[in-house]
């Protein structure tokens, strides 16, 4: 039994070291690129980087098969790309982030897409390592990993930053990094290769987009992924604009993201076990859209400075629901020696929804002010539930005729598109 906790454990790390990087550039440099003067419109646009994310499904059949060495194949991978991230890091430890712009975004467009790429090995480790039953507990483990990557990447970065300057700082994250990188030693690769895949199996990225369900899915997650990547990506720019320190929004954002992890997400992993995986993902979406809509009421009779601290929080504890829901149902349709593809096709659906987020943000604040980063939010949560409760009770009316749960992977996979694939 024991041994089930080492895979959980490294799940921990795993996430730590792939989000220290993540971390820089999602919390540590939009703060610095504000303080600096950039406009809101830029600081949002900046958030674009993330765009590996939305496509990583093209080359994750690659990283899904082919080992690069004799770790195994999730390992290799994982090794390969934290390798990466600590020289790519390194090298940007030399721009100005006052001038250099370009080369920063386009810099941070490289880190991002060797973190996209890790994300492949690490998914499709978790799925390969974790039975059915372990996975909600498992999505908060990865969480909380997460959640260490933002305290080191965002806040101790941004504090040494403050102290050291930037290229010393970047240096130092980047030696630990390199140092992360040797955990892949400690953790055991899981399930062989060889049985897991079938030779009769190819792979096949038109096939993806024949997966029944899929495009439902898409228009499921949608509003609530947009509404809350707006108040992500503009939540800590407003305590930047209230005159809060550089150092000080760091470890707002990073306590914040800490406690919901600890606190949020394994309350959240503890109900959504006791429910089927869509009616966990209904329930979510409607306790965003009931706190967003609750801090927009309770917005208007505080001080501002209190209020932007508190939607910190809310941004960060809705992101942990709506992790652990998503991330659970995710899994949950993972195919057996596809889990990496799978799951990163998913979750690049989420990506692609948070990047429109991500584009718009500086836009609408700009314009609408600071407010807007409550009502989104509230309002595409809401709209997400719904359409899960619309679709919940049209998949109820044909289940006796078709299959006994909604969502199911044989819905979203398809009898056909397996039978497409092996041809």
């Amino acid at each position: 039994m024991g041994n089930r906790y080492v895979p959980l454990i490294g799940m921990v790390a795993l996430a730590s070291q792939q989000y220290l990087a993540i971390a820089f550039i999602y919390s540590a440099i939009p703060v610095i690129l504000r303080g600096n003067g950039a406009s809101l419109e830029l600081v949002g646009l900046y958030g674009t980087a993330f765009f590996a994310f939305t496509v990583n499904f093209l080359w994750a059949p690659v990283v899904d098969r082919w080992s690069l060495n004799r770790l195994g194949l999730r390992r290799s991978w994982i090794l390969l790309t934290q390798v990466a991230s600590t020289i790519v890091l390194a090298a940007m430890a030399f721009l100005n982030p006052k001038t250099d712009f370009v080369s920063l975004f386009l810099v941070s467009l490289v880190l991002a897409t060797i973190a996209a790429t890790q994300r492949i090995a690490t998914l499709g480790y978790i799925a390969e390592a974790l039975d059915s039953s372990e996975r909600p507990l498992g999505a908060a483990l990865l969480g909380w990993g997460r959640a260490i990557g933002h305290v080191i990447g965002g806040a101790v970065c941004l504090q040494l930053i403050e102290m050291v300057g930037w290229r010393p700082a970047l240096l130092g994250l980047a030696m630990l990094l390199a140092v992360f990188a040797g955990w892949v030693f400690a953790i055991s690769e899981p399930l062989q290769r060889s049985d897991r895949w079938s030779s009769t199996q190819r792979l096949s990225i038109s096939a993806i987009f024949r997966y029944h369900g899929l495009w439902t899915t898409a228009a499921l997650i949608a509003p609530a992924v947009i509404g809350i990547a707006v108040a992500f990506a503009t939540v800590q720019l407003r305590l930047v604009d209230l005159g809060f320190a550089a150092a000080d929004i760091g470890w707002i954002g990073a306590l914040s993201n800490v406690l919901t992890y600890t606190l949020v997400a394994p309350l959240t992993s503890a109900i959504i076990g006791r429910m089927a995986p869509q009616r966990g993902l209904i329930g979510g979406c409607a306790v965003m859209a009931i706190s967003f809509g609750a801090l927009a009421m309770v917005d208007r009779y505080v001080s501002v400075r209190v209020s932007a601290v508190v939607s910190v929080g809310i941004v960060f504890a809705a992101l942990a629901v709506q992790h652990v829901t998503f991330t659970n149902w995710f899994l949950g349709l993972a195919r057996p020696g596809k889990a990496g593809t799978d799951v990163t096709f998913l979750t690049s659906v989420m990506s692609a929804s948070a990047l429109v987020g991500f584009a718009a943000s500086g836009f609408a604040v700009a314009r609408l002010g600071y407010a807007v980063t409550l009502i989104l939010p509230g309002l595409g949560s809401a709209l997400s539930a719904l359409l899960g409760m619309a679709l919940l009770r049209q998949s109820d009316k044909k289940a006796p005729a078709r299959v006994s749960k909604p969502f199911s992977a044989e819905q979203i996979v398809g009898a056909r598109d397996l039978r497409n694939e092996r041809r």
